[in-house]
């Protein structure tokens, strides 16, 4: 077994990753307050309603007014080029974050290029006469999107201390949850039609990110800028002036050979594939929701009935994404919770499998939820303290929004035959599996509570 050591990004360059240096704590930060975690919530929120609201609501929309005999083969293109999109977009676009040198620092220049590039794709969306144009739009919001996730995600190992990371990853989690129910009652409630919804989704976008671009302090990343000023401070130069967060240089792992620790690290292995089950179980469960309800369950209204199961499920993951990530924070504990998290969606997976009715999917969307949220909570704040380096954080980071849009892909492929062979209850079955065993393998990673 090797042993660890802990040397700050500064020093690593320096000496060339050997562990001759130990610095024990030197990456620690100054904690962030409220006002810091709710612009990054906000920010957050906005981008996941861009995001998740076209693929929850406008796109099936879409697909059905331009091709009402084959909506589902368009629906699922655009998904699926979406995804892929996602996929190659966030780890090039963290890692090009990474090598960023301007005054504006590393993160925001994406950000808030992201967003507007984002509200364009969506702009295009609502005018969209056909479904190439359909097509084109959700690409281009999609590679905006995906910029503003890379810059968000890289800003909590960058500036958040690790006592603090359940907190804030708690915060995440509840983002993307809020930005999906959000966006539904948005597009579904207070503004309609097809184009207007989308236009909604463009502004909300844009309006999001504002406060986070103006608050968050982040350093000059020009060669030779050594200024710094307090975090909610400005530089002096105006209202876009850089404002730097009083940071200390992140922790580098090294082993005792003096090797760095890189992605193929068993620990980043164990999280990254811990991620990616859970998350495929959740999309097998949401992607079918719907033909579950009419075709296993014959409810008879089945769209009200899966707009039902959906909030419940929603609103437990929100209410457990804030428990567990302050909890995590309090007892040090990160692996507990996101084994947890998945055992949860696996006894939801298995009670839709084996008792097919309506009041038991109503309980299992409840655990579904809570397992969600839970794993959402905390598993940012185990990817934060598995990451090998300073240097590419926005490019690690970026390889795991791959573990969470891979399984949109991989879901149909693996559905379409277990249907085939063994029914609704195989597929939920296979929930069970996936998620149980995703939770489970986090408890593999050594160098996490």
């Amino acid at each position: 077994m090797t042993q660890d050591t802990t040397v700050t990004a500064a020093d690593d360059a320096e000496s060339g990753g050997g562990p001759d240096r130990t610095l024990p704590g030197a990456g620690d930060r100054p904690p962030v307050g409220r006002g810091w975690t709710a612009r990054y919530t906000i920010a957050s929120t906005g981008m996941w309603l861009g995001v998740l609201t076209p693929m929850g609501v406008q796109l099936a929309r879409q697909a059905e007014k331009f091709a009402p005999e084959s909506k589902t083969e368009l629906l699922g293109l655009a998904t699926g080029v979406g995804a892929l999109v996602t996929m190659l977009a966030v780890p090039l676009l963290g890692a090009a974050s990474d090598r960023t040198r301007s005054r504006f620092g590393r993160r925001r220049p994406w950000i808030a290029g992201g967003a507007a590039v984002g509200a364009l794709g969506l702009a295009l969306l609502s005018t969209a006469p056909g479904p190439g144009w359909m097509l084109a739009g959700w690409v281009v919001a999609q590679l905006g999107l995906s910029s503003v996730q890379a810059g968000l995600v890289a800003t909590v190992p960058d500036r958040v201390p690790r006592e603090q990371l359940g907190s804030v990853a708690g915060w995440a989690g509840l983002s993307q949850m809020l930005g999906a129910l959000l966006g539904t009652v948005v597009v579904n409630q207070l503004v309609k039609g097809l184009s207007a919804g989308y236009l909604a989704c463009a502004a909300l976008v844009l309006v999001a990110v504002v406060p986070f671009l103006i608050g968050h302090a982040e350093r000059d990343a020009r060669a030779g800028a050594g200024s710094r000023v307090k975090e909610d401070g400005h530089a002096g130069q105006g209202l876009w002036a850089v404002a730097v967060e009083p940071k200390a240089p992140r922790p580098v792992v090294v082993t005792a050979g003096g090797a760095r620790r890189g992605l193929r690290e068993p620990d980043v292995l164990w999280t990254w594939v811990s991620k990616f089950l859970v998350v495929l179980g959740f999309a097998l469960i949401t992607q079918y929701l719907l033909y579950y309800l009419t075709d296993e369950l014959r409810v008879p209204d089945p769209q009200r009935a899966t707009m039902m199961i959906t909030a419940v499920t929603v609103l437990s993951a929100m209410a457990s994404a804030l428990g567990a990530g302050r909890w995590s924070d309090r007892v040090g504990r990160r692996k507990v919770f996101v084994a947890g998290g998945g055992l949860l969606m696996a006894t939801g997976g298995t009670l839709m499998a084996v008792a097919p009715a309506w009041p038991v999917a109503l309980c299992a969307g409840l655990l579904v939820g809570a397992g969600f949220g839970t794993f959402l909570a905390v598993d940012l704040a185990v990817v934060a303290s598995v990451l090998p380096s300073a240097r590419d954080t926005g490019r690690d980071l970026g390889l795991f929004a791959v573990a969470v849009a891979a399984p949109q892909v991989l879901a149909p492929v693996l559905a379409v035959p277990v249907l085939a062979v063994a029914g609704y209850g195989g597929l939920y079955l296979l929930v069970a599996l996936v998620t149980a065993l995703g939770g489970v393998l986090v408890l593999r990673v050594r160098s996490v509570a």
